[in-house]
C-alpha cells in the first residue's frame, strides 16, 4: 500500500542517511486526545482509561502517514509550511491500520463482574485507531510497532527501510530549495526506483500537484537512472 509521510527538510536528511523512519509516540503528537478516547467522567473509568493511556504511552510507537500528499494543509502542518519533503513508501498491507474518526468519546465499563474487566482487544484497537472528527482531514493510516530495543545513543526507537517499508518516492515541497541532485545525493544507492519530483499549488483547485516544469527522476539501484 502507498503511504505518504511529510516531514521538515532537515530530519528527511536524517532519515535518507540513515535509512530509518522514528517511531513517535503518542504523548508526543500534537493531539492531545490520542489515547484518550473513553468518556473519564467516572472515577472508576478514569482511573482504567489512565492506566491505558499510560502503558501504550510506554510500550507502544508508530509512524503516521496519509494515502495523500495533495492536501495543502498536511504540506503546512507537517512538511514546515510547504518547505519540506513528502516520502512515498510501500508498505505491507498487514502493518497499515487506518485511523477512524468520530464526533464523541466512548462510554465503556469496567469492573470484576466482566469478563477481563471490560478490557478486550477490540477495545484497546480501537482507542489507538480513533481520533476526533476535526482530525478527519488527515485520513491518517498508522503502522504500530511495539517499543523494543531502543537506539543506544539516543534512546530512541525505529523502523528500518527494507521490504516490509520501501521508499518509492520522494516528492520536493513546493517552498522547498532542494534540487533533484541535492535529493539524488542524499539518496545515495538505493534498494528499489525511488522517483524525485516537486510539487506546487494547482491553478483550478484547491490542492498540490506535480510541478511539470521540473521534470521527474527516477533513481534506480543500478548506475543506470532514468530520467
Amino acid at each position: 500500500m502507498r503511504m505518504y509521510y511529510m516531514t521538515s527538510a532537515e530530519w528527511a536528511v536524517v532519515i535518507l542517511k540513515e535509512h530509518r523512519l522514528k517511531l513517535s509516540r503518542f504523548y508526543e503528537t500534537n493531539d492531545p486526545f490520542e489515547l484518550n478516547l473513553i468518556d473519564r467522567r467516572n472515577r472508576y473509568t478514569r482511573k482504567i482509561a489512565n492506566l491505558i493511556e499510560s502503558y501504550h504511552n510506554k510500550k507502544t510507537g508508530m509512524i503516521c502517514c496519509s494515502t495523500n500528499w495533495k492536501s495543502p494543509a498536511m504540506w503546512a502542518h507537517y512538511a514546515d509550511k510547504h518547505r519540506g519533503i513528502c516520502l512515498g513508501m510501500d508498505v505491507d498491507d498487514s502493518l497499515v491500520s487506518e485511523v477512524k474518526y468520530t464526533d464523541k468519546k466512548i462510554k465503556v465499563e469496567f469492573g470484576q463482574h466482566l469478563l477481563n474487566h471490560g478490557l478486550s482487544n477490540e477495545l484497546l484497537r480501537t482507542i489507538l485507531l480513533t481520533k476526533a472528527m476535526c482530525w478527519s482531514y488527515e485520513n491518517e493510516h498508522r503502522v504500530l510497532a511495539a517499543l523494543e530495543t531502543p537506539d543506544p545513543k539516543n534512546g530512541l526507537y525505529y523502523t528500518d527501510f527494507g521490504r516490509q517499508i520501501e521508499l518509492r518516492e520522494l516528492i520536493i515541497g513546493h517552498r522547498c530549495a532542494w534540487t533533484k541532485v541535492d535529493v539524488e545525493q542524499l539518496l545515495g544507492d538505493v534498494a528499489a526506483p525511488v522517483r524525485i519530483c516537486k510539487a506546487r499549488p494547482a491553478f483550478g483547485r484547491f490542492e498540490m500537484v506535480e510541478q511539470r516544469l521540473m521534470r521527474p527522476v527516477t533513481v534506480r539501484p543500478t548506475s543506470t537512472k532514468s530520467r
